[in-house]
């Protein structure tokens, strides 16, 4: 039977999903993505619970119970600062599991659906606990995606409230968490990237271009890249299967 628990860790409302046959489980943190909630990922909690993970979704700032913020522009202003938040509480997560003991033989995944993968990929940039990783329809290229939505914004006429110089700041920042610019910090752990062909939010090309890039420099790395032929923004029932079905052959 898969439950659904409700938890506060510290400050993150978060869903806890699993089935109840063990206590210690694999864990697996799965971030949402930008103007959703942990709630509209519980589908693929629900299939990776099913394969025997301890599966936690959190809300990130901004987000489902945290959702405060009445200007959307602020919301929107405040893209990266969500991810990095999302990065720093992967830790008050990752600190709460191990002092509850809920983990199985240290194997801790992560993985998220678009903002919620650019943050997994941040994340690996970040810590060496994290075991295996899933990156749905997100982009390993921070400051590279940072740049198409500063200029996806533009192209709607919409004027930032900020400098170029600030703009320009704020790219060289997001250096420290961009992953293609550090592939060393992968260190051999396995990757699951997958991207639907048609997407118009997060450019296909990202995953395609930084795929490349991993194998050229490693040509052995455990990536398994999965894309869908006309597809666009929107993670498919068959994309959720897969990256559980992979989950369950890292976990064994």
């Amino acid at each position: 039977m898969i439950t659904i628990t409700h938890k506060n860790i510290e400050q993150i409302p978060s869903l806890l999903v699993s089935n109840d046959e063990t206590q210690q489980k694999p864990v697996v943190v799965y971030f949402h993505g930008f103007t959703s909630s942990k709630e509209q990922n519980l589908a693929q909690a629900y299939y990776l619970a099913e394969k025997g993970f301890l599966v936690i979704l959190p809300d990130s700032f901004h987000h489902g119970e945290r959702a405060k913020e009445t200007d959307f522009m602020k919301v929107q202003q405040d893209f990266w600062k969500i991810v990095s938040l999302n990065v720093s509480e992967l830790h008050t997560i990752y600190t709460w599991v191990q002092q509850q003991g809920l983990m199985n033989e240290d194997q801790f995944g992560l993985a998220g659906t678009s903002m919620g993968g650019i943050s997994t990929a941040a994340a690996l940039t970040q810590y060496d606990w994290i075991t295996y990783a899933g990156i749905m329809m997100g982009s390993a290229k921070a400051q590279e995606m940072a740049n198409y939505l500063i200029k996806g914004i533009a192209s709607q006429g919409i004027e930032l409230p900020f400098s170029q110089e600030e703009i320009e700041e704020q790219i060289a920042s997001l250096q420290g968490i961009d992953l293609s610019k550090q592939l060393d910090r992968l260190n051999g752990r396995p990757l699951f990237v997958w991207h639907g062909e048609e997407d118009q939010v997060v450019p296909f090309s990202h995953s395609t271009s930084f795929v490349e890039q991993l194998l050229e420099q490693q040509p052995d790395y455990p990536v398994q890249y999965v894309t869908e032929r006309g597809r666009d923004h929107k993670v498919s029932r068959e994309a959720m299967i897969h990256l559980s079905n992979w989950f369950a052959e890292q976990a064994k």
